[in-house]
């Protein structure tokens, strides 16, 4: 294959183990009505694995259990600082976060994915189903999810440098549903640390489909995008990293706020085994 065309698929072997971790940094300025601002720093990792327990011709059966879950906010309204490896936490706050996460921490998700990095299946157990949804549980069935979709998806067979695709998906936050559309561009090989690593860019507009109950709500992206890399020898992703920049107007109860989120999600995978 010329060094100008690539294919690129997933190779895992059955029994190899991942680890999966997943950083998020997010800071929330909100402007209120009196027009002061709030800023609120959120930072969330969860630590995850992956066992591969089978591999056939096109596909992958996948266990992944989540091992360790951290939030830390902060904000004039409340602090929040958990970590499901810490005991169980004395606030209200922490309290209701434990509540949620400890059903789900160490219970495993089954997922079938294709070769090409497309979620075949996802199997979510009744702990998960039954979890409430809100900002603060990234273990939700709906977080979980929304996560899923959004696994990249190569094209077919070999492309060159420059290719570009699109792939789409939609989330649903306690009633607030967004839709994004994906951009991806195949930017070449890139070497790091004597690895190989494919280089995708990736550029995201979302948009709003519908406000939660009760609150109106109009959402402009300002420039989302982000890059990852993917081991070409190893066919497995090996760090992802996400930006993202939304402008949002709300107006609840007669009340007018704006928001400028900006944040970026780390999300790195190695091999264990």
């Amino acid at each position: 294959v010329p060094v100008s065309a690539q294919t690129l698929e997933w190779k895992l072997k059955k029994g190899q183990t991942l680890t999966v971790e997943t950083v998020n940094e997010m800071v929330t300025s909100m402007k209120l009505s009196d027009g002061s601002t709030q800023e609120m720093p959120m930072k969330q990792s969860i630590q995850a694995q992956w066992q591969v327990i089978d591999a056939v011709s096109d596909s992958f059966y996948i266990e992944q259990t989540v091992k360790r879950v951290r939030t830390s906010m902060k904000s004039p309204f409340m602090n929040l600082e958990y970590d499901s490896e810490q005991g169980d936490p004395k606030d209200p706050l922490g309290k209701q976060m434990a509540s949620t996460i400890k059903p789900v921490l160490g219970v495993p998700i089954s997922l079938k994915l294709g070769k090409r990095g497309n979620l075949i299946e996802l199997k979510l157990p009744d702990a998960i189903q039954k979890a409430e949804s809100s900002p603060a549980n990234p273990l939700s069935a709906e977080s979980l999810k929304s996560t899923f979709q959004q696994q990249v998806e190569f094209p077919e067979g070999d492309f060159p440098v420059g290719k570009t695709w699109e792939q789409t998906f939609t989330t649903n936050a306690n009633g607030m549903q967004t839709k994004s559309l994906l951009k991806l561009r195949y930017d070449g090989i890139v070497q790091e640390q004597g690895r190989k690593f494919a280089k995708i860019h990736t550029d995201t507009v979302t948009e709003l489909l519908q406000s939660p109950a009760g609150i109106e709500i109009t959402m402009e992206d300002t420039g989302s995008d982000g890059d990852i890399l993917f081991d070409v020898e190893l066919g497995c992703l090996w760090k992802s990293v996400q930006r993202q920049k939304l402008k949002m107007n709300m107006s609840v109860g007669g009340q007018k706020l704006s928001q400028n989120i900006e944040g970026t999600t780390t999300t790195v995978y190695q091999l264990a085994n």
